[in-house]
Formats: C-alpha cells, sequence, structure tokens
C-alpha cells in the first residue's frame, strides 16, 4: 500500500503534535492487542484536502468492537483515562485535553474496501478512501446535533475534490 507523507498542520498545529503523541501510545496499545485502527473524522479530512486553516480537535479511529474490552482492559491497567459513550458506543481516551477517539468500525466502515495510508510525520494510519469519507460526512451531517454545518462544509470541500 502505498504511503502519501502529510508534512502540513492544522492551524492549532501546536495541539495537534500534543494530540499526535497521545495517539502513538494508544496505537502502540492496539498493535499489542493485534487491533489495526482506521483513521476517519477531522484528520483525514485535513490529510485529503490540506485545509490549514483546519482545526483539529481529536484523531478519530475506529476499531471492531469486540475488541473493545480488550481496549479498556489495557487502559485500566496503564491508569490511562477514558469513557465509554453508551449512546455513540465509542471509548473517548483523555489525557487533559487531548482525545483519541476509538469507533466502532460497525457503524461508519461497514463496508470499506479501499484505504489509503497518511503518514503524519511517523504517525502512519490506514485511512478510509475518499469516497467512503465522503459517505461518512454525509451520514454525520445528518445525525450530528452539535456541529451540522461544520460536516457540511466538510462535506462540500471533500465532494470538490472527487
Amino acid at each position: 500500500m502505498k504511503i502519501i507523507r502529510i508534512n502540513a498542520y492544522p492551524k492549532n498545529k501546536k495541539h495537534f503534535i500534543q494530540t499526535k503523541a497521545f495517539c502513538k501510545q494508544i496505537l502502540k496499545i492496539l498493535q499489542e492487542l493485534k487491533i489495526t485502527p482506521i483513521l476517519w473524522g477531522g484528520l483525514a479530512y485535513f490529510a485529503y484536502t490540506g485545509n490549514k486553516d483546519a482545526v483539529i480537535h481529536d484523531i478519530d479511529l475506529a476499531i471492531p468492537y469486540k475488541g473493545f474490552a480488550k481496549v479498556m482492559k489495557s487502559l485500566d491497567e496503564r491508569g490511562i483515562k477514558y469513557s465509554y459513550n453508551e449512546k455513540w458506543k465509542d471509548i473517548v481516551v483523555t489525557k487533559g485535553k487531548l482525545v483519541v477517539d476509538l469507533d466502532r468500525t460497525e457503524d461508519y466502515h461497514r463496508g470499506c474496501r479501499k484505504f489509503t495510508t497518511f503518514d503524519f510525520e511517523g504517525l502512519a494510519l490506514k485511512t478510509v478512501s475518499l469516497d467512503d469519507l465522503i459517505k461518512m460526512y454525509r451520514k454525520a451531517a445528518k445525525v450530528s446535533k452539535d456541529k451540522p454545518e461544520q460536516h457540511l462544509g466538510r462535506l462540500e470541500e471533500l465532494e470538490k475534490m472527487r
């Protein structure tokens, strides 16, 4: 699989660098548990568009739901803070203002067959295809209660990239 290197930064560069470092800790846990995450969400949007005005608050990864219990146990053993959101069925891993969101592949990534790997200066992540990311933003724009305008704006920008 071809790796595309991303050398740009989003608008909130300092926060992104800190979040990226925190994400590497979570990726190490997933690797130990033999769970391969898939990147989607804001960082995938940034990777495809290169929009330097984008603000990346967190990193969204998807993993199979069957791995959730093992991940939560490992986080507990390491004293890493997280919360399980019953409504959205995701694990929100936090370290202060840094957030890595672990979503279920079954919710957004069912049927994804094409992937790209982006390398954000040492953080290499298997990422959903542009077409699949567009589908996900369409869904998110419909169900989002907190930021539908952001999802719609990103959706429009992604659709222009086809």
